[in-house]
């Protein structure tokens, strides 16, 4: 890739439940060791995950960190902070923050090794889309590499974009991710209405979703254009190295692995071993009752990624 964008000192807004507060933006800067929102410090070291979705971002805050000042009042349920900067973009500001965090993690952990003579137990691999350091130390090598601050999935030779192939919010499967307009209108004589909130599907949801707008909007008749849009996008920017896993998947979520197992076949033999796409599998095997079967794709799934969280966390 060409490189991620230079840090730069931005502004942004704090949001708190959603929406944006104050009345002038924040001074943004740089530093050494972290970041400066208005006069208060977030170092590096005090922030555990970052999340970026539209044009905002979610920091998860270290326990032993207390934030001073505004970041103090504006700090939500869950030690979580949320920014949506000007500037630059909450992607960007995600990748180039996630990073320096990864290098300082990566460099305690070698210290940490070196110290207590474990030295030969260190590997690192860099991810192809965040340039963040992987910290694989102790982990035997496999075929594919997870990067935990983008969610991508990548080999030496190839990789899925994170931003765009990840597990779907709403059903915990392998797709591709689009955003996508919940919209419904109402209404009740004097009385009406509508709700819009913005969500994160892959391509089956997103059908599920299609179906419930047209039904519920289509007596209003105003919201059903945004309902059958949503079915219009769940069919664009599919990959032809992915084609065929949304049929899979919806199959899968239907307890119906038999039939799904084809389509997952084409699937592999476009991504040979892909660990994401044998979870998927599994999910299918379990939906339709074969344990044995599933317990088997996890740990092929598990050959080909050692640390693969969606897949470990199945298998605890």
């Amino acid at each position: 890739m060409a490189g991620l964008p230079p840090q730069k000192d931005f502004k942004a807004h704090y949001v708190v439940d959603g929406q944006t507060v104050g009345f002038g933006s924040l001074k943004c800067r740089w530093t050494d060791d972290g970041l400066v929102f208005g006069d208060d410090a977030l170092p590096f070291d005090a922030i555990l995950d970052t999340q970026s979705r539209d044009k905002r971002i979610v920091f998860a805050l270290d326990q032993q960190f207390t934030p001073t000042g505004k970041m103090a009042k504006r700090m939500m349920q869950g030690r979580v902070i949320a920014l949506e900067p000007h500037g630059i973009s909450a992607r960007d500001l995600e990748m180039a923050i996630d990073k320096q965090c990864s290098i300082r993690e990566a460099a305690a952990r070698r210290r940490e090794l070196e110290a207590s003579g474990q030295g030969h137990l260190i590997r690192e691999e860099t991810c192809p889309v965040c340039e963040s350091t992987v910290d694989l130390s102790g982990l035997d090598r496999t075929d594919y590499t997870y990067c935990r601050f983008c969610e991508t999935l990548f080999t030496r030779a190839t990789h899925t974009n994170g931003k765009d192939f990840r597990t779907c919010d709403h059903c915990g499967m392998f797709d591709h991710i689009q955003p996508y307009t919940e919209f419904y209108f109402y209404f009740l004589l004097i009385v009406y209405g509508f709700s819009k909130k913005q969500v994160y599907l892959c391509h089956s949801c997103a059908h599920k979703m299609f179906l419930k707008a047209l039904g519920l909007n289509f007596i209003f008749i105003l919201g059903v254009p945004s309902a059958i849009w949503v079915k219009i996008k769940s069919m664009m920017n599919r990959s032809h190295s992915f084609e065929g896993l949304a049929k899979a998947n919806a199959l899968a979520k239907a307890g119906k692995p038999m039939e799904a197992a084809h389509h997952f076949q084409q699937v592999l033999a476009q991504n040979p071993n892909h660990p994401a796409v044998l979870m998927n599998r599994a999910i299918g095997q379990l939906n339709g009752g074969d344990q044995s079967g599933a317990v088997a794709s996890l740990e092929e799934s598990i050959r080909s990624c050692n640390h693969y969280p969606p897949v470990l966390r199945m298998l605890q």
